[in-house]
């Protein structure tokens, strides 16, 4: 027998002893832990303030501390979530209404733990198939939260949720980190949940929303932020996480389909063995008929908008309209009154953002993210729209310059699609207030005084309702649509009767008319051919036959080659230079003639500088409406030259099905005639020498009203040469981005007829036009820095060789070319430096 040293002895007792002692604190914890959860539900929730609904909701009224309660029937079963920003601040990415996160949560208890659990639906299995048995297979749920089950009581948990709702379990607040961000950037800094509260909370039958105040502190900011923020070492998000019962109510799915424009809910068959294999479905409203045998009926639920009782009473029949226009296209769908609209008592008893309701809201903000913004709840597994808002900003009504500070221009280019782009929002409402303060240079009114008798203003209020509804009733953008009439008829308001294009979903500028033209339109304001087709594929009633059904939606969408119903959203936009390939899907194009438009647009904007100092100078008032109408007619100028650049270069798409109408390929080549067209026009009205020479006596006249030290550390004077060569550059990004000098070469195999070389030959000779000014100087540095880039000369090239080649070509083209025997100082100047920098880069 071994016997164990009285050393060794002595510690294993000691160590026993120790062990003993340490574990009684936490037996006794145990036990306490014991009584308590032997106290049972009811116990523990009997001093509590108690709210019923999809859960119980409970409060402790001395120390705020919350709890949540679920019925055991609710475990392993999927709710929707959603998030949505009660208030925020715009630096960080949040802001009333802002629709945030929808996403499937599930609780699923793990021992003595509920887990809550998100998981993707994307994924469908055949149910028959055996694959199904591997449906899990390299995929993961998201685990947000694990919440220790405080009591458990006749088929009811209790956890406590103050852990739950005052983290950020449920949803990211903070922005994700930017790997293109340069610079420092704005940060919240880290959440402080001790300061942080559950600020109220609204429970239905159906649903339930939490609203918390998410409290932030950063001691050292490095971005300071806008005037809006306080203080910015602690700034506080209040957001409202919404949980929604799954819709039990018969609702029928219906396909998505790429020749219309409908937000979806998109969806993987995974044993499906087909070309295909999705089974995508549309966003939109469950409507039902009242008699279903009746062609136009009214729909049992309507889907009802109330108007915000922060909206002006002058403002609301007007914006009422802009509602119930969307009627017209529903009834083409089989009902009548589809959508219906209220008025929010001033002592309602529910608050916006209430997921029971569908609101018109205003605001006016300190730095307004949009002008309008229409965002939809739907069914991640149906594409059921179950709730929505729009958010109206007070600035689309008013003379306020929206995008900051301004150096006399780059707002303004920011403004015509060539700066930053709000992301993931709709940016129409700037847009529209761009064209509003256009159509407004010659009125002395401001801009929201007689609406009812006021054409600008009631269209152009009724073109951003229809178009933030639009969003609601699951339609996304439509930049294709402006081609409904020719460049002449889009003037006649006999004609187009409040319809411009074909969709109030696209981006159309402020339609002035030309100098001498009669004001048609300024505004589509009425649903357009587009509108009206969408509907009728998304809304009208199916057919019980599931064939029948499948035969009536194919016999609507082979209609979509007909011109009225174009369409094209922001995947194929070109707003960006280099980005897509089709030049009619554009944002501030504008009918079937955009060149054509774009130069009345071009001399309409010169016009208008002839008349600013006229119109703009006001007897003891500041030059600030000069400043800001000079840039906005800047903008406007800039915009059509965007538009005009994507011909050049461009191929036209179809997404017509086999056999709906052969006659049209997919990709066509824009023609050889009209992508010269589009070049003249640029060298005309972008590139020349005299570009904007109608500005000219407006520029020092250009003075912004200052309001303390506002332009402190800026220089405060315009800055011309700066903005044309903005202006001007932003076109040269298209015009001689990598994609687009490829494309030419590349469609010139299946029909382009404009060949690299002819392009840039034109291109050089537009830009060596005329008599040297300084515009033109800047101009042709610029283009020569270009094409020594493009060339590779100096530094290896991203271009195909054929680019490089042809760069090649043109600079020895302009190396050839000379200052004029008795020219000017500056010229000669001018040209012996391109010499310079041509023959450096040659030899190299």
């Amino acid at each position: 027998m071994t016997r164990t040293p009285f050393r060794t002895f002595r510690r294993c007792a000691l160590a026993s002893l120790i062990a003993t002692s340490l574990m009684l604190p936490q037996a006794l914890a145990d036990s306490n832990d014991d009584d308590k959860a032997e106290k049972g539900y009811t116990e523990l929730v009997a001093e509590l303030k108690a709210q019923q609904g999809l859960f119980n909701f409970y409060r402790d009224m001395k120390t705020g501390a919350t709890h949540l309660s679920l019925d055991e029937s609710q475990l392993n079963t999927p709710f929707i979530y959603h998030a949505q920003t009660m208030d925020g601040v715009v630096e960080a990415g949040h802001f009333r209404g802002n629709f945030r996160q929808t996403r499937l949560i599930e609780f699923r208890r793990h021992f003595n733990k509920i887990e809550v659990v998100s998981w993707n639906p994307r994924f469908v299995f055949d149910p028959n198939n055996p694959l199904s048995r591997a449906a899990q297979a390299n995929r993961s749920e998201a685990l947000l939260a694990v919440l220790d089950i405080e009591a458990d009581d006749n088929g009811r948990i209790l956890v406590k949720a103050d852990p739950l709702f005052k983290s950020q379990a449920l949803h990211r607040i903070t922005p994700w980190a930017n790997p293109n961000q340069t610079g420092p950037r704005f940060s919240l800094g880290n959440l402080n949940s001790d300061r942080s509260r559950i600020a109220r909370e609204r429970l239905y039958e159906r649903n339930m929303d939490v609203v918390v105040d998410y409290v932030f502190t950063n001691d050292e900011p490095v971005v300071m932020g806008s005037p809006a923020i306080t203080d910015p070492r602690t700034i506080t998000i209040s957001l409202q996480h919404s949980f929604i019962a799954m819709p039990d109510n018969g609702y029928q799915p219906r396909r998505d389909d790429p020749r219309v424009g409908y937000f979806t809910q998109q969806f993987d068959q995974m044993t499906n063995p087909e070309w295909t294999p999705w089974g995508d479905v549309i966003n939109r409203w469950n409507l039902v008929k009242k008699d279903p045998s009746a062609a136009l009926s009214e729909p049992v639920e309507p889907i009802v908008w109330w108007i915000e009782n922060t909206t002006p009473h002058e403002w609301r029949d007007t914006i009422r309209q802009g509602v119930e226009d969307w009627n017209i296209a529903f009834e083409a769908a089989g009902f009548k009154n589809a959508i219906v609209v209220k008025e929010q008592p001033d002592d309602a008893d529910w608050d916006a953002g209430d997921v029971n309701y569908n609101v018109l809201r205003w605001t006016s903000s300190p730095r307004p993210p949009f002008g309008g913004y229409g965002p939809s709840l739907a069914n991640p597994k149906t594409g059921e729209i179950i709730s929505s808002n729009i958010m109206l900003e007070f600035v689309f009504l008013s003379n306020r310059w929206t995008l900051g500070e301004l150096f006399s221009g780059s707002a303004a280019l920011k403004e015509a699609g060539q700066g930053e782009e709000l992301q993931m929002h709709c940016s129409f409402g700037h847009k529209v207030q761009m064209g509003h303060l256009m159509a407004r240079l010659a009125s002395d009114e401001r801009m929201y005084d007689n609406i009812a008798e006021d054409p600008i203003l009631s269209q152009a209020l009724r073109h951003l309702i229809m178009h933030e509804v639009g969003h609601t009733l699951g339609l996304n953008h439509n930049m294709r649509s402006h081609g409904l009439w020719g460049n002449q008829q889009v003037h006649d308001a006999s004609l187009t009767q409040g319809v411009l294009s074909g969709s109030v979903m696209d981006y159309n500028p402020v339609n002035i008319a030309p100098v001498g033209v009669t004001q048609g339109d300024f505004y589509s304001y009425k649903p357009g051919p587009y509108d009206i087709w969408a509907i009728e594929y998304g809304y009208s009633p199916a057919l019980a036959d599931a064939e029948a059904e499948e035969a009536r939606l194919s016999a609507i969408l082979s209609r979509s080659h007909q011109p009225e119903l174009a369409f094209g959203n922001d995947a194929d936009d070109m707003r960006a230079a280099g980005r897509h390939i089709d030049p009619r899907v554009m944002i501030g194009a504008m009918t079937s003639e955009p060149i054509a438009y774009a130069k009345d647009r071009w001399q309409r904007v010169n016009y208008e500088f002839t008349q600013l100092l006229e119109k703009g100078r006001m007897a003891d008032q500041s030059h600030q409406r000069v400043f800001t109408s000079a840039n906005m007619l800047f903008g406007q100028y800039a915009g059509q030259a965007n538009v005009v650049s994507r011909f050049v270069g461009g191929v036209y798409v179809e997404r017509d099905f086999v056999g709906q109408h052969d006659s049209v390929r997919p990709y066509t080549p824009v023609p050889r005639a009209t992508q010269r067209e589009a070049m003249q026009a640029l060298n005309q009205f972008v590139f020349a020498p005299d570009t904007l020479q109608s500005m000219q006596p407006v520029l020092s006249y250009m003075q912004a009203q200052r309001r303390g030290f506002n332009h402190w550390g800026n220089n405060e004077d315009p800055q011309p040469h700066r903005m044309i060569l903005t202006m001007q550059r932003n076109v040269l990004d298209h015009l001689l981005h990598p994609q687009v000098l490829q494309r030419m070469t590349d469609t010139a195999l299946y029909g382009n007829e404009y060949s690299l070389t002819e392009m840039l030959a034109d291109l050089t000779t537009g830009i060596f036009q005329g008599d040297l000014t300084s515009l033109s100087q800047n101009l042709q540095v610029e283009y020569v820095n270009r094409l020594i880039a493009i060339a590779g000369l100096e530094d290896d090239s991203d271009y195909d060789h054929l680019s490089q080649a042809a760069a090649v070509a043109q600079l020895r083209a302009i190396r050839s070319l000379s200052a004029p025997r008795r020219a000017a100082e500056s010229s000669r100047n001018h040209y012996n430096y391109l010499h310079l920098l041509i023959d450096r880069a040659f030899a190299a």
